[in-house]
């Protein structure tokens, strides 16, 4: 019997994060075992895509929130977010 697709859109939102990255983790893994129907891969690459969008759209807005907060000489000042540092 094929899995359905949430019907759920994820939302960006912060509290969600950890569980879309969870979900997202599992269909990948679950694809990788190569023991599902060609539907069954295409609902789960179909999911897997929504929830990587709403995931990128909740770390664009981290990283925003973190330009945001940057102090520089006593005032707020927005730089831009490097990984490197």
């Amino acid at each position: 019997m094929p899995r359905k697709v949430k019907d759920e859109e994820p939302q960006c939102d912060f509290s969600n994060f950890e569980r879309y990255l969870n979900e997202l983790e599992q269909l990948v893994e679950r694809m990788e075992r190569g023991e599902q129907t060609l539907d069954q891969s295409l609902q789960d690459f179909e999911r897997g895509v929504t929830l990587a969008k709403a995931c990128d759209k909740t770390l664009q807005q981290a990283e925003q929130r973190v330009e945001q907060l940057v102090k520089k000489h006593g005032e707020l000042k927005l730089e831009p977010f490097s990984a490197e540092e």
